[in-house]
């Protein structure tokens, strides 16, 4: 059966999202070889787009080519099932299978520009209800998006994060020497709470014996994500503004805890890394980290100081428990909710 798939998360840069899309795809291509990927000419992963067999189509980029340049290309070839791994895909399309993986725009459009939350307003529920199937990364956002939308339940699967294949290829850092580090991973935006994080950190009695580390983006600045650039004066608190994925899972081997205070997320995948590297977790008592992390972390208020000034507290004093991953049920991975998504496909349901 011939599919397309949206790669136009090529021309993105790399956080969560992206991050689903490639992996997917790369299992996608394993199991479907017979898959075309399809991107505008802008890709910025292009190591990826090469693994990928990418085909460039059109003369635009991003969302004009995603709404006019996609579906007339599609059009040619007898309107295929198309797969969009990343929120967004051709309205006036009729064969759209669609991965949303949260309404962070919809609950908090403030979080955004005016522009990006106005559009994905308009077009997220637009798709939901046109598309021919949902995929969404957890249980929590399916119900969000029946709840807002309206959308029956039969007509969403949800089909997690995993562990990246670089990952699993270099294998779990969960038996190595540890330092007294806490890392957090998350684009620098006030969703990301890293002010609040700081500020706990600075507040703990942990700060003269751990270092705080937290990579970020370099698209946006510490202003927009609320943090305060004389707290950063502290020796023990290391920003990193960018790293490639071989530093980002050399930073997991070596952290102790990792730590996640977002006010919103659809899934959380650097608690799962961290939990996958032998890492003890604290994150924020938000629903879908209550989901999918209910056994593995320890729970704090975001918005409360001491709340996570006790968390960190009492998290750096526990032992190590380097099987928790093992509980972890195989739904947490690509590999998994790529056969999920082929099979729905494949189905035309």
């Amino acid at each position: 059966m011939k599919i397309f798939v949206n790669a136009r998360f090529l021309t993105q840069p790399l956080s969560g999202v992206q991050r689903y899309g490639i992996e997917c795809s790369r299992q996608i291509k394993k199991l479907h070889p017979e898959a075309t990927f399809v991107a505008p000419g802008n890709i910025l992963h292009t190591d990826i787009a090469k693994e990928l067999n990418v085909k460039i189509v059109g003369k635009n980029t991003g969302h004009l080519w995603e709404q006019v340049d996609l579906p007339f290309y599609l059009a040619r070839h007898k309107s295929p099932p198309l797969l969009s791994l990343a929120n967004t895909a051709p309205l006036l399309y009729s064969n759209n299978f669609v991965t949303i993986h949260d309404l962070a725009f919809y609950h908090h459009p403030e979080w955004n520009s005016k522009a990006f939350s106005a559009w994905y307003n308009i077009l997220i529920p637009r798709l939901a209800i046109q598309c021919r199937h949902i995929f969404t990364v957890s249980q929590t956002v399916k119900n969000e998006i029946i709840n807002c939308y309206k959308i029956p339940a039969n007509k969403i699967t949800v089909a997690y994060n995993g562990i990246s294949q670089r990952m699993l290829t270099l294998g779990s850092g969960s038996h190595g020497v540890k330092e007294k580090m806490i890392l957090s991973v998350g684009t620098f935006n006030i969703r990301k709470n890293h002010q609040k994080l700081i500020s706990a950190f600075l507040a703990s009695p942990l700060k003269d014996e751990y270092k705080l580390v937290i990579i970020g983006d370099k698209n946006t600045v510490f202003k927009e994500a609320g943090i305060n650039e004389h707290d950063l004066e502290s020796g023990n608190i290391i920003i990193y503004l960018t790293l490639d994925e071989d530093e980002l899972i050399g930073m997991y081997k070596k952290a102790e805890i990792v730590v996640s205070l977002s006010l919103y997320e659809g899934f959380g995948i650097p608690l799962l890394e961290g939990l996958y590297n032998g890492c003890k977790i604290i994150c924020s008592d938000i629903p879908v980290y209550k989901e999918i992390y209910e056994r593995a972390a320890r729970f704090c208020d975001p918005e409360e100081i001491t709340s996570i000034v006790s968390a960190l507290v009492s998290v750096s004093s526990e032992p190590r428990n380097d099987s928790t991953i093992n509980h972890f049920p195989d739904k947490y991975s690509y590999s998994r909710s790529s056969e999920i998504i082929l099979s729905r496909i494949i189905s035309g349901k």
